[in-house]
This record gives structure tokens, sequence and C-alpha cells, in this order.
């Protein structure tokens, strides 16, 4: 019943017999209601429905992107920006963790005059078909004195194995956060990537290739919660005038982490101390390790449960996100969710992504090493430009977004669209420009870069839509489409093996570009159609919010006490 309601029945029922005591329950009605609308940061006059206002502020919010609920807080740093920092500090100690041994392993592995990517051995020469090869005039594939013997084959399932972890808790790890706040389900699972990292050159000295694999298994599985459980905290922090721009930001911080960890990598190999690329897991490691301590001391699962933020910040971010309560496996939508055609959306674009990814950072670094020859380890800094390029132009293209819906020259719905087309197409169209480069290293690295930053646009398109369309459910649907997009980190290689022979060619590589390109311009093309930014009905919670509950049944206490006291 609405608390309004209720306090005008208990006055109507009781005028004219017990005037004292029906006054007395209307102050004491309307005394709880202020204060429980303070708790809830909704300064609504007293007598309306607060939750009711709260949810249409957050519905209306969530397609045209503005905030009329609250003022927007003085000065330029708040609760929400340490929030912020510390998830981008966060993402980018965890990538760290995740790209070291792409980088570590050639100095771990004994391999004469050959380097190995996915099993594809870069030794020079002709590729045997008579295709176009590049002349290789670079001296930095020396033999590399390492201390294990693994050939291509164990490489590749080494590099591979952090998938198989890593898709198992993307859902489980967008559920505990729902459940139970994001921000031990993201710290800890970031403890454990780096407890299981820094364990990593123990288990390749005494367990072999074997206790490698399991290492990797299980640091993709501590990994697997991260971006669900950061997805979910972004929901409950950020409000609708920022989402693009904050969110952005913190998950941008996997392209900062991989920027700082590949010529931090191959500086600490080229170290004499034990070797040096066990260097590459403990310092990672370390960081990691400061980062969780200030991660506990500085950041708390909502704006409600922060015991520092300022009231009007925590007003100005409730009146957009709304007052969003612990939801359970049960009461979680699980069919309407998963038929939800713009769900699909997302997840269609997010395999796209995925897909094109692995060639732009993947793919394309082991064509430039077996085909051009371009030495990755001597130009490390080179290396990172790609990296660097996606984290900048991310940046410039989340405040952009955010601008455009603030100012209304486009709705959340085209905003995404636009975004994603531009983070998708235009890479795609980089790599078919990669396969006509022939041998010119520097107009391949060129476009590879100018590629990933435009790829950086995605976090303005659909990687931001999950909250648009059901903020409640944000975590476990981060968790549903980065799930099945993981599949790519370990398909894509395979595929480029069906295609690319060992020593590789350009011509079997341009039809490795291609393929890529399509499926950028096909997932592209489903998502525009049936993407959407407008919330969905089923994000909508049945349960009333346990401080609304509260004040009702305080209420109802009161009426019932003074009938009790009347029929004696």
């Amino acid at each position: 019943m609405d608390m309004s309601d209720t306090s005008s029945n208990a006055d109507g029922d009781e005028k004219g017999s017990q005037p004292p005591l029906s006054h007395t329950i209307s102050i004491i009605a309307v005394d709880t209601k202020q204060s429980t609308d303070k708790a809830i940061n909704n300064d609504q006059k007293v007598g309306s429905d607060s939750e009711t206002n709260i949810s249409e502020q957050h519905s209306h919010g969530n397609e045209r992107g503005d905030n009329e609920g609250a003022e927007r807080p003085d000065g330029f740093f708040g609760s929400r920006h340490v929030f912020a920092l510390m998830g981008f500090l966060g993402l980018a100690a965890v990538y760290m963790m995740r790209i070291n041994l792409s980088v570590a392993i050639v100095d771990m592995v004994r391999t004469p005059n050959t380097t190995t990517f996915f099993g594809r051995s870069s030794s020079g020469g002709s590729s045997g078909n008579g295709s176009e090869q590049c002349e290789n005039d670079e001296s930095g594939d020396s033999e590399n004195n390492g201390e294990f013997d693994w050939d291509g084959e164990t490489q590749g399932l080494i590099l591979g194995a952090f998938f198989w972890g890593y898709m198992v808790t993307q859902i489980p790890g967008g559920i505990l956060a729902e459940k139970y706040g994001g921000k031990y389900v993201l710290g800890i699972g970031i403890l454990l990537t780096d407890f299981f990292s820094m364990l990593t050159p123990l288990a390749a000295r005494h367990g072999g290739s074997g206790a490698v694999i399991a290492m990797r298994v299980l640091t993709g599985l501590a990994e697997g919660v991260t971006f669900p459980s950061a997805n979910s905290m972004i929901s409950k922090w950020v409000p609708t005038f920022e989402r693009t721009t904050i969110g952005a930001f913190v998950l941008a911080g996997t392209q900062f982490g991989t920027v700082i960890i590949m010529p931090l990598s191959g500086f600490l190999c080229n170290l004499e101390f034990d070797n040096g690329w066990p260097l590459a897991f403990y310092v990672p490691g370390v960081i990691g390790i400061l980062w969780f301590i200030g991660w506990v001391f500085l950041v708390y699962d909502s704006p409600s449960v922060h015991p520092r933020i300022s009231e009007k910040e925590k007003r100005y971010i409730l009146a957009s996100t709304g007052v969003l309560k612990p939801i359970s496996f049960s009461e979680t939508p699980w069919s309407t969710i998963m038929t939800s055609i713009h769900l699909w959306a997302i997840l269609v674009a997010h395999l796209g992504h995925s897909w094109g990814l692995s060639m732009l950072l993947t793919e394309l670094p082991t064509y430039m090493k077996t085909v051009l020859h371009f030495d990755l380890k001597a130009n490390g800094l080179l290396s990172a430009l790609p990296y660097l390029a996606m984290w900048l132009f991310s940046i410039a293209f989340s405040v952009t977004a955010d601008a455009m819906r603030k100012n209304q020259i486009l709705n959340t719905t085209n905003t995404r669209k636009l975004f994603t087309t531009i983070g998708l197409l235009i890479p795609g169209l980089g790599l078919i420009g990669a396969s006509y480069t022939g041998c010119d290293r520097v107009a391949t690295l060129t476009l590879l870069t100018l590629s990933c930053g435009f790829n950086g646009a995605i976090y303005s398109g659909f990687l931001a839509n999950h909250i648009d369309i059901a903020s409640n459910y944000a975590g476990t649907m981060m968790g549903v489409t980065n799930c099945v997009a993981s599949i790519c980190g370990f398909l894509a290689p395979y595929v480029v093996n069906l295609i690319v022979t060992e020593s590789g060619s350009i011509d079997q590589w341009q039809t490795v570009f291609f393929l890529s390109a399509g499926i950028y311009a096909l997932t592209n093309l489903f998502y525009v159609i049936f993407g959407t930014g407008v919330e969905q009905p089923w994000n909508k919670l049945k349960d009333t919010h346990p401080l609304e509950q509260k004040r009702n049944d305080s209420i109802d206490s009161l009426t019932s006490s003074e009938k009790s006291g009347k029929s004696d």
C-alpha cells in the first residue's frame, strides 16, 4: 500500500474519535517518512511515493540521459571518482597479470633461431607455396637460451588455458556481485589473480608445462569475475550523465595495463636476477596486492553504504541510478533475460569485438613477427602503441558520447549504435588495409595502431549498453556476454592456424584479415538493427525496497496499536 494512502486513511478513520492519538500517528508517520527518504536520498514532498519517483527518474534518465532529480555536487573529485580511479587501476593490474605471460614466454622457452606464436614458428625463409614473403633484416631472432623445451603446441595450450577458466566464472561473478555487492567479489578476484600469477614461475620450474597450464586455468577462474562485478558496481556508482565517461574510464584500465606491462615485461625479462622472466610475474603481483589494500579502505559497494560520501553527491547519484537492492539467483528473470533480443544484440556485438580484438592484439603482432619479421621484444614501446591508442581514443569517445546525450544531440539508443559502428567497422577497414601494405612495416603498424584506437569506441557503444537496458542485472548480463565472447580467445587462433601455414605468407593472412572484417561488419549490422538504449520492463524489481518496507511496517504497526487500544 502507498505510504501516503496509509497515513491519510488512518487520519480519516479516527477523525472525531481520538484526535490526539490520530494526530500523533500522523506526525510519527510523516517523521518516519522524512527520515527514510533522507536515507534513500529522495527529497520529495512528505506523503509522496518516493520509491516510484526514484524509479521514474531512473527509467527516464536511461534513454534521454538527463538527471533532473538532484543538483550536481560541487567540486571536481568526489567519492564516485575515487571508485572510478580505483576500478581503473584494478583492471589495469589484473590485465598486467593476464598479458605478462605472452611476453615472458619468449624468454622462458629454449628456441634456436625461432619464435613461436600459437604453434606457428617464425624462422624466415620461404613459405613453400610461392606466395609473397618479406626479407628478414632483423637481428632479433637469435637463439634464446630459455629454461624450458616447450614446442609450439604446448605453448599454444599454455597461452589458451587462461580462457578455459575465464569463461567459467563470468556469470557467477555477476550473480555474486548483484547479491552481495561488487567490492569484495572484484577485490578478491584480483587478489587471487595476483596469487596465482606469482606462483607461475614456481609451477613452471617444479611442475613443468602441466603445472603452468593448471595455474593459468586458475588465473582465468579468478579473473573471470572482474568484468561482471565491475559492471555491477558501475551501475550503482555512476549517474546517467556520466555513465559513458566514467564507465569507459574504468573499463579502459585494461588497455592501460597492457600499455604498461608490454615494455615493463620486456625490461624485466632482460635483467639477470633469477633469469629475469620470473620478475614479469612477481612485479605485477606485488602491484596488485598494494592495489587491493587501497581498494578495501577507499571503496564501498554503493553510495548508500559509503560512510564519507557527501549527502549532495549521494542524492545526485541515487536520483539517477535508484536504490538498488541485493538480488538473489531465484529473483533473476533468467528466461526473460536470455530471450531478450536486445541482450542478444549486445552479445553478438561482443562476439564481433572479441574476435576482432584477438586479430588486432594477438594475431596481427604474430603477422608482424612471422611475416614482416618485426622484432616485438626489441621494439617494446612501439608494440605498445596500439594499446595506448585504444586507451586514449576510448576516453575521447566517452566524453563525446556523454556530451551528445546530455545536450540531446542523440538519445541513448542512437549514441550506442553510432559508437559501436565506429568501434567495429573502422577497425575492420583497417584490417583490410593492412592486408595490402605488403612488407611495409611502418604502414602496417600505423594501420594497426589506428584500428585499435577506433576500436576504443566500443566502450561508449555496446559495452555501456548492459546498464542502459537493465541496471539491476548489469553484472549478470556482462557475465553472459563476456562468457560467450571469450570463446573467441581460443577459437580465433585455431581458425587462423587452419588458414596460415607454419611460416605464413601475405596471401594467407589477407584471407584472415578479410574474414575478420566480414565478422566485424555482420555483428555490427545485427546490433544496429536490434540494439536499444531503453530500459526494459523486466528490469523493474517487484519487491519494495527494504527502507520503504520498513517505513510502511512502522506506520502499519502504529495504526494497529491505535486500533487495538480503541477496542480495549
